[in-house]
């Protein structure tokens, strides 16, 4: 069972949450003969937020219709506080195109759900959640908003029906870069604020990692990883987990004792290994590009892409490695272009060589 506690509160006491529980017990579901979902154990604590990354067809998406309660699993149980089933409370649900009536306006909507949900003042809270998920056409018909004002309006009609649980599928995807990191981040603060538990699933890697409280990590119907953002993110030697949380290099090395020597470097081990040849698995941020006198090893560019704050470039090494570089932007190669390249000096992970 992948378990995920309750954070203590800022004033250093137990924090006491308003959400509910969420366990999933060996849960499984089939699709036309396909296991889309298999053996899944998940316990989710009040007011945490989980996010669920994963590759196309991991099973998140399926994992949050079974909490929604829009899927039953074909075995296993899903219990929400403590009931499963009929009988178990309805977890509210945003997903990536969540569907809409024909008619009606947005912004009624939400107030709507509000009063609904007992709200004091329900128009007064359906201006406040416009403000937060920064949606200025409440005005119009549902079905008329653009895809992400829809994304928009649908979490905020979510928030106004006061849920102590919630499950978000890919729900700010339709938002662009920036408007998407400001809705995100002003949303956990109210989730945390409330104490909702939620679910949180995500094909933006960042995003998982930016709002969870733990990270969960599906791949094939399972979970193949789970824990902290920053555990799961330094498990690179784990190829699934590594293949989710982006581009990693295996570069060879040679482990003697505490230390693993790299292009004449050498790199503390950051868990054990056995003296010998290994792959010393290393992700961009941690390759350098360094001048000719330095500990390195030769290489030249193959390609380089800018992406804003940082250019990643990929190189093919003298002794034959691919490696992943991600440097400044004023870094400026370009392609067929000699460099050098090194480690940071942060603990190393190895994996043995097939």
């Amino acid at each position: 069972m992948v378990a995920v506690t309750p954070l203590d509160s800022p004033s250093g006491g137990a924090s006491r949450p308003t959400g509910w529980t969420i366990v999933l017990d060996g849960v499984r579901r089939e699709r036309a003969g396909t296991v889309v979902l298999d053996d899944v154990d998940l316990e989710v604590a009040p007011g945490r937020i989980v996010g669920l990354i994963g590759p196309s067809g991991c099973g998140a998406s399926t994992l949050l219709r079974l909490v929604g309660g829009a899927e039953r699993p074909d075995a296993g149980t899903v219990t929400i506080q403590g009931r499963v089933g009929a009988a178990a409370p309805r977890v509210a649900e945003v997903r990536d195109r969540t569907p809409v009536a024909r008619f009606g306006l947005a912004r009624a909507a939400i107030v709507a759900a509000a009063r609904q949900a007992g709200v004091i003042d329900p128009d007064a809270e359906a201006d406040r959640l416009c403000d937060l998920v920064g949606l200025s056409t409440g005005h119009k018909s549902v079905h008329r908003l653009s895809h992400g004002d829809r994304q928009r309006w649908a979490v905020a009609r979510a928030l106004a029906s006061r849920p102590r649980a919630l499950v978000l599928d890919d729900a700010l995807a339709a938002l662009h870069t920036s408007a998407r990191a400001e809705t995100r981040d002003r949303l956990v603060r109210e989730l945390r604020e409330r104490g909702v538990t939620t679910l949180w699933a995500t094909r933006d890697t960042a995003e998982g990692a930016a709002v969870a409280d733990r990270l969960v990590v599906m791949d094939a119907g399972r979970i193949v990883a789970a824990g902290s953002p920053d555990e799961v993110y330094a498990r690179v030697a784990d190829a699934a987990v590594a293949e989710v949380l982006g581009p990693v290099s295996a570069v060879p090395g040679i482990v003697e004792g505490v230390v693993v020597e790299v292009w004449g470097q050498e790199l503390p081990l950051a868990g054990s290994a056995h003296d010998g040849h290994c792959e010393v698995v290393v992700r961009p941020e941690n390759v350098l590009l360094v001048g000719p006198d330095v500990p390195g090893m030769d290489a030249v560019v193959e390609e380089t892409t800018f992406l804003g704050s940082v250019r990643r470039s990929t190189v093919l090494t003298r002794d034959g490695s691919r490696v992943v570089v991600e440097h400044a932007p004023d870094q400026r190669v370009d392609d067929r272009d000699a460099v050098r390249i090194a480690l940071a000096a942060v603990p190393a992970t190895v994996r043995p060589l097939d």
